[in-house]
């Protein structure tokens, strides 16, 4: 590719000679594409909306330097000096900016897709509203920068610095932040969904009202995060330090929270609507409010010195507890809707339910899953005319498949009898079933 003959006779000539010939005539396009200025120190030289697409810039020195508006598609920037360089709309896909110092510059509103800037050193820069699509970042120095706005679509941002770092309104899906340092970072309103977080260190991170549908945060360290209002719906925290966190009105919907520690956390109004809860530390959280729909727990779940005046149990928070809204929730009222949270499965029977084909249902059941060592929990009223069993199951244990086996075992029980059933078997069917209907309208 040749070089317009012309820009490079003012280029070698200085960039003081070259600044002037540039301030005559401010509209002139310059084509300097493919062009090589390896290791030349360029500082504060003025290449505003020049085309320098595929230019060879290894190791220059462009300290000061403006290029708003210039074509940098392709350039190879690696090791190169960009501080306090100002690259406001730049056009810099798929450029190579391994090694590269930015600290101090300032790139609103440019191109950066698929730009690889490992390692890069980029304290400071000003990203806002900048295009970083697929851009990679690994390793690269991001200290106190600001992405405010920008797209960040599948960057690849690991073991990256970017403590107190501005993600507000920054669109972040399916980022990864493997090993990333966030701490103190600005990620409110951010969307992070399906992003990868895995390790990463987000303490006392501002993480108000973000998107954090299906993210992975396995192992990061939220300690002191503010999450207020945050969706995490089926977010994976297993293992993730939360301590002191803020989680007052967070949506842990599917959540799955197993081994994390949520100790001295505010989930103040926060769902847990079947979220998986264990072995998760929840001592000295505040759950006033929460709603509890279907959370997954075992035995191992810790609640010790819990705050909770009320829950609800149901989505819509209608079911409140205790129902009088003038009423706080008592210490055995919630140790026994704990027990009711513990991994059961749920089956429901009509009023004609019979006693011995239910027992040996469950028999039969328990001799299918021996390895999953399944109990009879309970069996409760509910209301109209149905009975609930409840069956203890295992955690992580396929409860729709142990519900499926209990009622075909029982159908296929119940047709057996019917079709070899005599006279007198019936009439004390009947019988029972008239007992029972008086029982429950006494009651």
């Amino acid at each position: 590719m040749m070089v317009d003959k012309k820009c490079l006779t003012v280029l070698k000539r200085g960039v003081k000679y070259w600044n002037k010939w540039r301030k005559r005539d401010r509209y002139l396009q310059l084509d300097l594409r493919g062009i090589n200025l390896s290791g030349e120190i360029l500082l504060g030289i003025n290449f505003a909306g020049v085309n320098l697409a595929g230019a060879i810039l290894i190791k220059c020195n462009f300290c000061g330097a403006n290029f708003d508006g210039a074509d940098l598609t392709g350039a190879n920037l690696s090791e190169a000096n960009l501080s306090g360089v100002s690259l406001c709309g730049v056009n810099l896909t798929g450029a190579i900016l391994v090694g590269t110092n930015y600290r101090g510059a300032e790139s609103t509103s440019s191109n950066w897709s698929l730009a690889d800037l490992t390692g890069a050193d980029l304290r400071v820069i000003d990203f806002a509203r900048a295009e970083l699509s697929g851009a990679n970042f690994i390793g690269a120095n991001l200290n106190g920068a600001n992405f405010i706005g920008a797209n960040l679509t599948r960057a690849n941002l690991q073991l990256a610095q970017l403590e107190g770092a501005n993600f507000n309104h920054a669109n972040l899906v399916q980022a990864n932040f493997t090993s990333a340092n966030l701490t103190s970072a600005n990620l409110k309103h951010a969307n992070l969904s399906e992003a990868n977080l895995t390790k990463v260190k987000l303490a006392k991170t501002n993480l108000t009202q973000a998107d954090l549908t299906e993210a992975n945060l396995s192992e990061a360290n939220l300690i002191q995060a503010d999450v207020t209002g945050a969706n995490l719906t089926q977010a994976n925290l297993a293992q993730a330090d939360l301590t002191g966190a803020n989680l007052s009105q967070t949506n842990l919907t599917q959540a799955d929270l197993t081994g994390a520690n949520l100790s001295q956390t505010n989930l103040t109004q926060a769902d847990l609507i079947l979220a998986k809860a264990w072995n998760t530390n929840f001592n000295q959280s505040i759950l006033t409010g929460a709603c509890l729909e279907n959370t997954k727990i075992d035995e191992r779940t810790s609640f010790a010195q819990v705050i909770c005046q009320y829950l609800y149990k149901n989505h819509a928070r209608q079911q409140r507890l205790p129902e009088n809204q003038q009423d706080s929730l008592s210490s055995s009222d919630f140790k026994t809707m704990l027990q009711d949270l513990m991994d059961a499965v749920e089956v429901t029977f009509n009023e004609d339910i019979n006693w011995r084909i239910m027992l040996a249902a469950f028999e039969s059941l328990q001799q299918k899953y021996q390895s999953h060592k399944i109990h009879l929990k309970s069996v409760e009223a509910n209301a109209n005319y149905r009975f609930v069993v409840k069956i203890q199951v295992k955690p992580s244990t396929k409860t729709a498949a142990i519900a499926q086996s209990f009622r075909q075992e029982y159908n296929l029980l119940a047709l057996a009898k019917q079709n070899f059933a005599t006279p007198k078997d019936i009439q004390r069917e009947q019988k029972i079933k008239q007992e029972l209907s008086k029982s429950y309208k006494q009651n």
